[in-house]
C-alpha cells in the first residue's frame, strides 16, 4: 500500500490517498472539496496586486489537464486565494499529481 500524499502550504492542505483528491482550506468556516483525482481539475485565475484564484471543479473530459489557466467564466466547488510568488509551488504539487494520474498541465 503507497501512503498518502500530502501537500501543506499556509492554510491549505492537500492529500490524495488511494486515488481519492482532498482539499482543506483554514479559514472563518473550514472548506473541503473531495473528489477522485481522475475528475480534479483546478484553474489559475491572475488578479490584480499579485494575487491568484486557484478554482476547483471537476474536469468535463478525463482527458483535459489538470491545472491549467482559466480562460473563461468558472464554476468551481471550491476557490483559493494564494501569492503569486506561492504559484510555483501549488503548479510543481500538480506537475506531480497529473505525472500519478496520467494527466497533463497547460
Amino acid at each position: 500500500m503507497t501512503e498518502p500524499i500530502v501537500f501543506e502550504h499556509g492554510r491549505v492542505q492537500i492529500r490524495v490517498d488511494r486515488g481519492v483528491f482532498e482539499l482543506f482550506e483554514r479559514s472563518k468556516v473550514l472548506r473541503s472539496y473531495r473528489t477522485p483525482l481522475e475528475w480534479v481539475k483546478v484553474q489559475v485565475q491572475v488578479r490584480k496586486r499579485g494575487v491568484i484564484l486557484l478554482h476547483f471543479s471537476y474536469v468535463e473530459d478525463l482527458d483535459e489537464p489538470i491545472y491549467s489557466r482559466l480562460m473563461s467564466s468558472v464554476y468551481s466547488r471550491s476557490t483559493v486565494e494564494i501569492t503569486m510568488a506561492d504559484e510555483p509551488v501549488y503548479r510543481a504539487f500538480f506537475t506531480e499529481l497529473a505525472q500519478l494520474s496520467g494527466r497533463a498541465i497547460d
